[in-house]
Order: C-alpha cells, then structure tokens, then sequence
C-alpha cells in the first residue's frame, strides 16, 4: 500500500516538473494575448487614428491580466516561485517601458505613424525573443514571426499588418492548445 502511495507521490511531481519545464505561461495568457493582437495588428491597417489608444489600454492592461492569470495558474498548480515573478516583471515591465520610450520619439516628431508602428514592432519582438531565450521557448516563434512581420511592414506589402497579426494570433492559439493537451 505505501509502495503504491510512493509511486502516486513521484508521478505528481514529475507531472508538475514536466509542466514546469516546458513552459510555466498558462494557455490562457496566450489566448488573450491572441485576441489583442488580432484586434490591435488589425487596427493598423483599418482603423490606424484608434491604434495608439488601443494599445495604451491593451497593452497595460494585457499585461496585469497576464500577471493575474499566470498567479492564479501558478497557486493551482503550487508552483509559485517569487523570484521568476520577479524576473518576468522585471522583463515585461521593462519591454513596456521601452516601448513607451518609443513614443517619445513621436512626440518630439523624431518619428511619424507608421514608423513608430514599426519601432514599436521591433521593439515587442525582441522582447518576446528574450521571453523565448530566457523564459519559455514558445516565444522564440512568435518573436521570430513578429520579425518577419516587420520585414512586411517596411515593403509596405498589402495588409501586412493584419497579415502578421492573424499569423501571430494563430500562433498563440496553437501553443494554447498544444499547453492544454498537454496539461490535460
């Protein structure tokens, strides 16, 4: 009997190290993050006054529901660790603050429209690059695909930023599935 209970106790904390090593982001946070930016990529190319607005909510607010979703995820599974929350706030915060630096150049008319659109871009892939490097390899794609997506955007291709919205948004979507097989 107690050989049994042994066995069951390690196939729990394997379970919960398999998870843990193969990414600790829960599938909800990229499924949010899937509807942001398919709505927010998308505004670029159809409703381009409203984007900025947009994504002064979205952004910030994204984030703190990421945050939320990734404790919440973190106390189910026991797996809340202060000094990774610490690194991630650290690193998304950081990204943000970067990107509102971005913003400055616009408004000292260093930058217009589209291309602060595109600093902004490069800015956020690079971020979620280093997400990939430091924190969950899923970000390594979606980087990669925001890179190619700027590439789009400076040939001014037709629609290329809703083109590369709706590739990363079906990104997310696959690695939010993909968490939930696997954690199912």
């Amino acid at each position: 009997m107690e050989a049994n209970s042994v066995e069951s106790d390690i196939r729990y904390v394997r379970g919960l190290v398999d998870r843990s090593s193969s990414g600790s982001i829960p599938p909800s946070v990229f499924l949010l993050w899937a509807v942001l930016v398919l709505a927010g990529f998308a505004m670029v190319d159809f409703a381009p006054r409203q984007t900025a607005l947009y994504w002064m909510i979205a952004g910030p607010g994204g984030g703190l529901l990421s945050w939320l979703l990734g404790h919440r995820a973190g106390v189910r599974m026991g797996q809340l660790d202060r000094e990774t929350g610490i690194r991630h706030a650290l690193h998304w915060g950081g990204m943000m603050l970067i990107v509102i630096l971005a913003v400055m150049l616009a408004v000292k008319g260093f930058v217009q429209g589209t291309v602060l659109s595109q600093v902004i871009l490069l800015v956020i892939a690079m971020g979620w690059w280093g997400a990939g490097v430091h924190f969950d390899r899923s970000f390594l794609l979606l980087g990669g695909v925001m890179m190619a997506g700027f590439v789009a955007t400076l040939f001014a291709l037709p629609y290329a930023w809703t083109a590369t919205g709706a590739l990363i948004a079906a990104s997310l979507v696959i690695i939010a599935l993909g968490r939930r097989r696997r954690d199912a």
